[in-house]
């Protein structure tokens, strides 16, 4: 029941015996039992449904070509921007001699 303790359901219970009185109780506990069910429900529901789009295979190929085309881009540049440096030094060292 998460964060709440036996004292405190206690307490509970009494203060809805004294606001709703022993008519209505059952009733109200009967549609907050309910209520907290189709919450769970829902809950699970979206759970699944967010799971299984993560989990979709095509997506999942479609996410690791885009990742793997950002990758060769990424070691392009960073070939271009070696090849420059090493240009740059040599041109450097070219110039001092």
């Amino acid at each position: 029941m998460g964060n709440i303790g036996s004292g405190e359901v206690l307490v509970i219970l009494l203060l809805g015996l004294l606001v709703l009185g022993p008519e209505r109780l059952p009733e109200f506990a009967r549609k907050v039992g309910n209520f907290i069910r189709e919450a769970r429900r829902m809950s699970r529901s979206f759970q699944e449904e967010l799971r299984n789009a993560v989990e979709d295979p095509d997506i999942e190929m479609k996410a690791r070509a885009q990742g793997a085309l950002l990758s060769q881009e990424q070691n392009i540049t960073n070939d271009q921007e070696n090849q420059s440096d090493q240009e740059n030094q040599s041109d450097q060292e070219n110039q001092s001699d």
